[in-house]
């Protein structure tokens, strides 16, 4: 019985005339058969979360594998758009590019899955050395006349391509990831990780729902990666600038060799570990979060912190400015030569600086 009907009850209760001993039993009898009446309804909605369970675990599945090579030359470009499934993008000598596309349908019986895939078709598009690759499911319309409320199909991508081909790759459910790919690479998912490694060039990774992950990479111009809710980490990787963005998730960065970094985070913390570049610039903050900065002695810096609501932290020998200290508010320091400039700002968090 609900707490709401306990209450009135009782208070019914201590207003009425005392109930004869039928009256007594035929209460008792009414509780008992509405407990018996929770008891049901709880053991069908059991029975129906089991059935639930029972019929996805035996779907069936079935599958159909596409295999397309193209002959793009050394620097040509795939242009490719994902809905379900996952991308991987690998490198390989020559001039000719291999895609493999395989379509998973999943159904609760063998015939209905098979049927499924030719719902989701894969429309390839060749101009010279340039590929464009889409998966297309069926509209609204020729679904609600097909009367299915949705389709489970899921569609991979295994890209082979010679190591100069630019590469765009999205998609909306998958993970995103590529290697050894020194063309101008561009990786974006909805909901899903994006991963790049041993890449070149101008590289640009980003997520809506995942982590971003760049390792082992040497890039010739601008690195952009973002993710609105996931972390962004990048280890060993030299370019001229970064730019690092997060809304909710945390931003790592370990041995980057760099100019210019920018590194943002709405609520995490911004976490810098390595050496400064003489004459770089670098710009760490967090709304909501710490900023930790652990340095080598290679290079000095100016150093500007700010803590609005957190204390700032140092155990490196720096030579104050302006009247500053560690503590809150703003530190203003040198260290070394002075060469290259620190921003670190923490509106709610606190600032540690540290040697490596």
């Amino acid at each position: 019985m609900r707490r709401d009907q306990i209450v009135p009850l009782a208070l019914a209760a201590a207003l009425a005339p005392p109930l004869s001993l039928p009256a007594h039993a035929a209460q008792r009898e009414a509780v008992s058969t509405h407990e018996r009446t929770v008891t049901v309804v709880r053991v069908q909605d059991r029975g129906r979360d089991r059935e639930q369970t029972r019929r996805v675990s035996q779907r069936e599945t079935q599958s159909e594998r596409i295999t397309r090579t193209f002959n793009i030359g050394a620097d040509g470009e795939i242009d490719l758009t994902n809905i379900a499934g996952n991308i991987v993008i690998t490198s390989v000598p020559g001039g000719t590019a291999t895609v493999e596309i395989v379509k998973n349908a999943r159904a609760e019986s063998t015939e209905e899955a098979r049927g499924l895939l030719p719902l989701v078709t894969i429309d390839i598009t060749e101009r010279g050395p340039r590929v464009e690759i889409k998966t297309r499911y069926p509209r609204w319309d020729e679904m609600r006349r097909e009367n299915r409320r949705n389709i489970s199909v899921e569609v991979t991508y295994s890209v082979a391509a010679p190591p100069n081909t630019r590469i765009i790759a999205r998609s909306i459910s998958g993970n995103v990831s590529a290697r050894d790919i020194k063309g101008t690479l561009s990786l974006e998912t909805v909901s899903g990780h994006v991963k790049i490694e041993n890449a070149g060039r101008t590289v640009s990774g980003k997520t809506i729902s995942g982590n971003v992950e760049l390792v082992d990479t040497a890039v010739d111009g601008a690195l952009t990666v973002g993710s609105i809710s996931g972390s962004v980490k990048v280890q060993r990787t030299r370019m001229a600038s970064l730019n690092a963005t997060s809304i909710s998730g945390s931003v790592i960065l370990e041995d980057v060799e760099c100019d210019r970094v920018e590194a943002q985070v709405t609520s995490g913390n911004v976490i810098f570990s390595g050496d400064f570049s003489p004459n770089g610039r670098y710009e760490l903050a967090s709304h909501s979060g710490n900023v930790r900065l652990a340095i080598g002695s290679k290079t000095g810096f100016q150093l500007e912190a700010t803590s609005f609501s957190g204390g700032i932290n140092t155990d490196i020998p720096l030579t104050l400015e302006g009247g500053g200290r560690p503590g809150r508010g703003t530190l203003r320091a040198k260290y070394g030569n002075g060469s290259a400039i620190v921003d670190l700002t923490s509106f709610s968090g606190s600032i540690q600086i540290s040697k490596r």
